[in-house]
């Protein structure tokens, strides 16, 4: 601390993101403006190897610029991932929700954890802790273990010690809660307008659990609670950042902020007095994570070096106290000495290659990810289907092809899907019946009729996915079903690739199976249960308003 000067100092307060995968432009946040922390994508990080060297290029100019180690920081969180389709993602954290053990979630977040550290990554930004409360949330939805938050809050637990198993940091967010918002964050200011109490016995409460559990970092959520704080957000408020979770809580770790590109800071607040403010409210670290969604990406750079300079003015002008900066600091570099930084040897991209995506990680994520599926509904016993040799079987999909668009505009920050899973869905079901028929359908179903004729039994895949920034659309998945029903040509099962949600919009459909994640792991395990092959164990993780409570499921035998 004391060979530091303010402007390596406050370059050590930013994780930064940046574009390609060469890390050019890393270089001159790090060498140039002593940036400590970098966001990384699946934009800069493309297979196993090529993350191995990118990760130590980045150590390499941290250390020749100023000795200090980086942080090199990710979403991995499951339904959000990076390395896609080398890494285990298992069937994400509602999945594991669905899966209700925490041994599921502690020994998938090791797997996170050894993966992150194979390819040099040491830090996590999960587990989210966010209890999602709200069905019609946007962006939380499946990158939450669920409902009910003393389910959510022992998953979180066992994620952070699944992650520390591995060496890795962890992240618990979105402080104080996300989970009961109707507006995503990237796109607006949320407000969660409940009492102290409810927030008490709701939001705080896996929070709470994460501080106990160790957890290293704590990022904030850009929500607004006026139980909390009638003016500002989390990020902006010491009634939050420091009188809650510092002095009530008591945590003593690293508080970073959400993205300070996302629509909540970037649309409602001025980027420099934002920066301030957060800083001096009790954040340690500010997030600019590579959230560009149109034409942005030029100025990216020439932004975040503005911030950072705007920082170092604000202390020198006296708006931010120097005693805040090295409280800051300090809780960082004890972050970087805590996950043994300092002098660590540099990836091997042939070691990181054989780790990523191993086959004791593939079966680590197949048994999470078939203890996740859920049995919700079987009307007439049509689960399992056991289709005879003449029977025809015909799989269904009426996904809006504009949402995956959309998914690829995020520039490699969200789901990252590298196989649909009505792909796998269609393939296993065919592996078993060779006698299996896809339909896609894109607009008129009534057009459906001679193709239905006959069918022993219809199965229709749907599809949801978190997106940073956007709504996926999922209309023309519900009003296919409730076509489907009304014509009632053939029975009819949904194997639903996504959260649960759905039913309460066609409650009548003979069979609803929710594989509670989308990943390959998640589609084939939907399958098996489908086919009898292994008995459905999962549990709602969340509730389905007017028809189930988290924690139903049908078991058979």
């Amino acid at each position: 601390m004391t060979g530091l000067s303010l402007e390596q100092k406050i370059g050590q307060m930013f994780m930064l993101a940046f574009a390609g995968t060469t890390g050019a432009d890393a270089a001159v946040l790090i060498r140039e403006h002593h940036v400590g922390a970098c966001y990384l994508s699946n934009d800069n990080l493309h297979s196993p190897r090529q993350a191995a060297r990118l990760s130590a290029a980045l150590q390499r100019y941290a250390l020749g610029a100023s000795q200090l180690p980086l942080l090199l920081a990710a979403d991995q969180e499951g339904a959000w991932t990076i390395l896609t389709p080398y890494s285990c993602p298992g069937p994400g954290n509602m999945g594991l929700g669905a899966a209700r053990e925490p041994e599921h979630t502690r020994a998938m977040f090791g797997v996170f954890g050894r993966e992150m550290r194979a390819v040099g990554l040491n830090l996590d930004l999960a587990p989210v802790a966010d209890a999602n409360t709200n069905p019609q949330n946007p962006i939380i939805g499946m990158r939450s273990f669920g409902e009910p938050p003393d389910l959510v809050a022992r998953l979180v637990e066992a994620a952070i010690a699944g992650l520390h198993d591995a060496g890795t940091g962890a992240t618990a967010k979105h402080f104080p809660g996300h989970g009961d918002t109707a507006m995503d964050s990237h796109r607006g200011l949320a407000v969660v307008d409940r009492p102290r109490a409810s927030l008490e016995e709701r939001e705080f409460l896996p929070f709470r659990a994460a501080v106990d559990a160790g957890v290293d970092v704590v990022m904030s959520a850009h929500v607004r609670f006026p139980a909390l704080d009638a003016q500002w957000p989390a990020t902006l408020s010491p009634a939050v950042l420091t009188g809650l979770l510092r002095g009530e809580m008591g945590f003593s770790g690293v508080v970073l902020t959400d993205s300070f590109n996302m629509g909540a800071m970037r649309r409602v607040y001025e980027p420099s007095e934002a920066v301030a403010r957060a800083v001096q409210a009790g954040a340690d670290m500010i997030l600019l994570a590579e959230e560009r969604y149109g034409d942005e990406s030029g100025h990216y750079l020439a932004n975040q070096i503005a911030l950072i300079g705007s920082l170092v003015g604000a202390v020198r002008q006296g708006r931010v106290e120097m005693s805040r900066i090295d409280d800051a600091v300090a809780r960082i570099l004890a972050l970087k000495r805590r996950l043994n930084l300092f002098g660590a040897a540099v990836p091997d991209a042939d070691e990181a290659n054989r780790i990523v995506g191993s086959q004791p990680h593939r079966e680590i994520e197949r048994r999470a990810a078939e203890a996740a599926v859920v049995l919700v509904q079987d009307r007439e016993g049509r689960v399992p289907l056991r289709p005879g040799p003449n029977d025809r079987l015909v799989v269904l999909s009426a996904t809006d092809p504009g949402g995956f668009r959309q998914m690829a505009a995020g520039r490699g920050i969200g789901p990252n899907v590298a196989e649909r899973p009505l792909e796998v869905v269609f393939h296993e079901i065919r592996r078993r019946h060779l006698n299996t028929e896809l339909v896609i359908v894109r607009e008129d179903v009534t057009a459906l009729s001679g193709r239905l004729t006959g069918a022993a039994a219809v199965v229709v895949v749907t599809e949801k996915y978190p997106l940073a920034g956007f709504d996926f659309p999922d209309e023309s998945q519900r009003r296919l079903i409730r076509a489907l029903l009304d014509q009632r040509q053939a029975p009819v099962i949904v194997l639903a690739c996504r959260d649960p949600y759905e039913l309460a919009h066609f409650p009548n459909v003979d069979a609803y199976i929710c594989a509670a994640g989308y990943r390959p792991a998640s589609a084939a395990a939907g399958v098996k249960v489908l086919f009898g092959e292994i008995q459905p164990q999962g549990r709602l993780p969340v509730s389905i308003p007017g028809c189930y409570p988290a924690g139903h499921g049908v078991i058979h035998g």
